[in-house]
C-alpha cells in the first residue's frame, strides 16, 4: 500500500459521514427517479426510433444496457483507483444523462444501442463507486448497513414514482419530453452530491490489474468463511431474479385485471419504503448480537425460497401471489443491503475488490436467474406445470440455503 492510500484509510473517520449519506441518499433518489421513468416505456421508445430493424434493436438494445449497468465498471478497473470518488461519481450520472438524454435524437441502431452502453456504464460506474466509498468511510458492519438500506429505500421510492412519470411523459411521438426529464434527474442527482463527497479520496487499488484477482479467487475457493458468501450471495440473486422474469410472465399471464398486475409488481417496492426502516433495526439487533453478515443472507433466502413455495401451492392464483409478494419483500428487505454489507467485510484489502467480486456474483445470480425465468418457467407453464416450478426452485434453494448454513456451523464446531 503506498503512502497516500495510507493516508487515505487513516482520514477515513475525517469524512462527515451525516453529510456524506445524505447526498448519497438524495442522489440515489434522484438517479433512480430517472432510472425507473425510462425502463418501463425503453422497449417502446427503441422499437418507435429504430431505423427499420424492429423488434432486433429492442432485444439488442435491452440486453446491451442491461450488460453494461451490470459489469462495464468492472472493465475500467485498472484506472478507476487514479479517479477521486467527485470526478468518478459526478461524472458517471452525466454519462447516464447524456446516454439517455440523446436517445430520442437518433434512429440508427448502432447509435441507439450505443448510447445505452454509454447510460449503463454511468449507472455501473455510479453504483461500483458508491458502495466502494461506504465501506471505505464506514468500518463495521451495522453502520454499513444502515446506508445500505438508506439506499434501499431510496431505490424503491423512485421505483414507485418513475412508472407514473414514464406513462404520464412519454409519447412515441414525441420522447423528447420524456428523456429531458431523465438526464434532468440524472444531472441534478450530480449536483447534490458535491456538498458530501471528499475531495481528493480516491478508491484503493485492487491487487492487480483484474477486476478481481487470480490471488483472490483462489483464496475465496480455499476460505470457506468467504466460499459461503459467494455462493449465498448468488443463490440469492439468482432467486431475486425470479420476481422480474418468472413471477412478472405469471402476472401477466393469470391475471387480467390492470390494477392487480401493477400492484403485485409495485409491491415489493412499496413495501420496502414502508418499512425497511422496521427491516434495518432487526438486522442491526442481529448483528449486534453476534449474527454475521452471511447468516442474514441465509435467512433471506429462507423467505426467498418459502415465497417460491408459496406460488406452487394449491391456494387460489390471486392468494398465492398476494402472500408471495409479502415473503417476497421480506426476503429482499434484509437481503439487498446486506449483501452489500457481506462482501464489504470479506477479508480483502482493497473494498474496490470486494465488490468488483460482488457485482460479478449478482450479475451471474441476476443473469442465470432471468435465464431460468424467462424460458424454463414459461415453458412449464404453457403445459399446465407452472406449480411444479416453483416448488421445485423453492424446495431447492431451501436445501441449498440449509446445506451452507449446515457447513457454517460444523466449520465453527471445529474452531
Amino acid at each position: 500500500m503506498t503512502g497516500s492510500e495510507i493516508q487515505q484509510r487513516e482520514t477515513a473517520d475525517a469524512v462527515p459521514t451525516r453529510r456524506l449519506q445524505a447526498s448519497l441518499a438524495l442522489d440515489t433518489l434522484l438517479g433512480s427517479l430517472g432510472l425507473y421513468s425510462v425502463i418501463p416505456v425503453l422497449g417502446l421508445l427503441l422499437a418507435a426510433r429504430s431505423d427499420g430493424s424492429g423488434t432486433a434493436v429492442v432485444g439488442a438494445g435491452l440486453f446491451c444496457y442491461t450488460a453494461s449497468a451490470g459489469l462495464s465498471a468492472t472493465l475500467v478497473n485498472r484506472w478507476l483507483p487514479r479517479l477521486d470518488y467527485r470526478r468518478g461519481m459526478v461524472g458517471a450520472v452525466l454519462l447516464s444523462a447524456v446516454g439517455f438524454g440523446l436517445l430520442p435524437y437518433t434512429s440508427a441502431d448502432w447509435a441507439l444501442c450505443g448510447l445505452l452502453v454509454l447510460a449503463g456504464f454511468g449507472v455501473s460506474l455510479h453504483f461500483l463507486l458508491s458502495r466502494v466509498l461506504v465501506a471505505e468511510v464506514l468500518s463495521d458492519s451495522i453502520g454499513r448497513n444502515r446506508v445500505f438500506s438508506l439506499l434501499q429505500i431510496a431505490v424503491n421510492a423512485a421505483a414507485t414514482i418513475g412508472p407514473f412519470v414514464a406513462n404520464l411523459l412519454y409519447s412515441s411521438s414525441n420522447p423528447q419530453v420524456l428523456m429531458a426529464m431523465v438526464a434532468l434527474c440524472y444531472t441534478a442527482a450530480g449536483v447534490v452530491l458535491l456538498p458530501g463527497l471528499p475531495r481528493g479520496r480516491s478508491p484503493l487499488a485492487t491487487s492487480g490489474n483484474w477486476p478481481v484477482s487470480r490471488q483472490i479467487l483462489l483464496r475465496t475457493l480455499r476460505d470457506p468463511a468467504m466460499l459461503r458468501v459467494v455462493l449465498t450471495g448468488t443463490l440469492g440473486t439468482f432467486v431475486y431474479a425470479q420476481f422480474y422474469s418468472a413471477f412478472a410472465l405469471y402476472v401477466g399471464r393469470e391475471f387480467s385485471s390492470a390494477f392487480l398486475r401493477s400492484a403485485l409488481i409495485a409491491g415489493p417496492a412499496v413495501l420496502i419504503v414502508l418499512l425497511q426502516p422496521v427491516m434495518t433495526a432487526v438486522s442491526t439487533r442481529l448483528l449486534k448480537g453476534g449474527t454475521t453478515p452471511v447468516d442474514i443472507l441465509g435467512y433471506a433466502n429462507i423467505f426467498f425460497g418459502v415465497s417460491m413455495v408459496t406460488l406452487g401451492l394449491a391456494l387460489s392464483p390471486v392468494v398465492g401471489a398476494v402472500l408471495a409478494v409479502l415473503v417476497f419483500s421480506v426476503a429482499e428487505m434484509a437481503f439487498g443491503p446486506m449483501i452489500s454489507t457481506a462482501f464489504a467485510g470479506l477479508p480483502i484489502e482493497s473494498s474496490l475488490e470486494a465488490f468488483n467480486l460482488r457485482q460479478v456474483c449478482w450479475t451471474t445470480g441476476e443473469a442465470l436467474g432471468a435465464l431460468m425465468g424467462g424460458s424454463v418457467f414459461l415453458t412449464l407453464y404453457d403445459r399446465g406445470d407452472g406449480r411444479v416450478y416453483w416448488e421445485v426452485l423453492g424446495i431447492v434453494t431451501l436445501l441449498v440455503t440449509g446445506l451452507l448454513r449446515w457447513s457454517a456451523r460444523r466449520a465453527a464446531a471445529r474452531t
